[in-house]
């Protein structure tokens, strides 16, 4: 009862935070000799669609004045010029996120110069462009990459406005219920709010299904494993070398191309050298990945277990996997005790069957 407690309160607190933003807005506009005053707009927090003004700012000599105030939440916004008879403003800067705190801003439009605030947030979100701009319009490989990358983004940020932002930057350029499929992994206070609700009308509209369920695995947890079978150098190896042969097998999709796959595999080193010895076999499974390249991945993370290479699209066809990294536990008969696993939920499962 006494943990019960302590979680809601945990949780109270944790809201009543969300609640209290407080910051300073400063920096440079224009060069030293501009004079003017800008509209500071929201686009959207995680859980409201805005597009208005907020804030009229003022620039004296390039520089902008301070200025203070609090949100409810973190939110996107951009700054704009003030357009005269409703014509189109002037200019309008980059996204950026107000989060708590000081943020300084570095804009010069005649130039396309453009710093971004130094905060967790707006790092996140810079880099998250970068990686996501390369994907957009590419072929079945840049598309796989774009559905980790999104999710690897949501599984951190599901709670903020920077998972909203990152759906609204990739909402018109991806099939529509690729983006429902990504919408419905936000967090349940996000899916309260108007912003989830727009994005969802906007989907319905364009004839999606958005009654989603947790997708169903084939095979799924229960089933026996199916096997697979991959030339390579030479050498035809198959899953069946590993599976169901008396040992906890846990295996591990990947490719070297993938961001969210190279930042999980220290954690699967961690568990197989905690578990090798109690039973469990650890194997990689590079998929639609040049044999080369995850050669290379392999010495570079110093990768201990043994891989199955150039699998291409045969494993992950074999399990009906969309998205990697994606980690599957067998039991020693050949049984899929999990899929999906990653990070804390891997931890836990493991020490659920060795005990810690």
């Amino acid at each position: 009862m006494k943990k019960q407690i302590t979680t809601i309160l945990l949780t109270l607190i944790a809201v009543a935070g969300q609640a209290q933003i407080h910051y300073r807005l400063e920096g440079t506009i224009g060069d030293s000799t501009l004079n003017t005053k800008l509209l500071l707009c929201q686009q959207m927090a995680a859980t409201k669609m805005a597009n208005a003004p907020i804030d009229t700012l003022e620039v004296v000599d390039g520089k902008l004045i301070p200025t203070e105030g609090k949100l409810d939440e973190a939110g996107s916004f951009c700054l704009q010029s003030i357009a005269e008879n409703s014509e189109m403003p002037d200019f309008f800067s980059p996204i950026f996120i107000i989060e708590e705190g000081t943020m300084r801003i570095h804009f010069k439009p005649e130039k396309e110069e453009y710093i971004a605030p130094d905060t967790p947030l707006n790092k996140a979100l810079g880099e998250f462009i970068n990686a996501f701009v390369p994907l957009l319009h590419g072929d079945s490989v840049k598309q796989q990459r774009l559905d980790s990358l999104m999710r690897s983004e949501l599984s951190r940020h599901g709670d903020d406005v920077l998972g909203m932002q990152a759906l609204s930057f990739v909402f018109s350029h991806v099939e529509a219920p690729t983006v429902a499929a990504w919408l419905d992994l936000m967090s349940p206070r996000v899916k309260a709010g108007n912003t989830w609700n727009i994005m969802k009308t906007a989907l319905t509209a364009m004839g999606v299904n958005m009654e989603m369920e947790t997708p169903n695995f084939v095979p799924a947890i229960g089933e026996k494993y199916v096997d697979f079978a991959v030339e390579y150098n030479g050498k035809t190896t198959r899953l069946s070398d590993y599976v169901s042969r008396g040992q906890y097998v846990l295996a591990d999709f990947w490719a070297s191309w993938c961001g969210p796959c190279r930042m999980e595999i220290p954690e699967i080193i961690a568990a197989y050298n905690k578990y090798k010895d109690r039973g469990l076999q650890v194997i990689g499974i590079a998929v639609e990945d040049k044999p080369e390249n995850t050669l290379m991945a392999i010495e570079s993370d110093g990768i201990p277990y043994p891989q199955i290479i150039n699998t291409q699209k045969i494993a992950t066809d074999a399990y009906h996997i969309r998205g990697i990294p994606h980690i599957i536990l067998f039991a020693p008969d050949g049984t899929i005790l999990a899929r999906g696993l990653r990070g804390e939920t891997l931890g836990m499962k493991l020490a659920e069957i060795f005990g810690e």
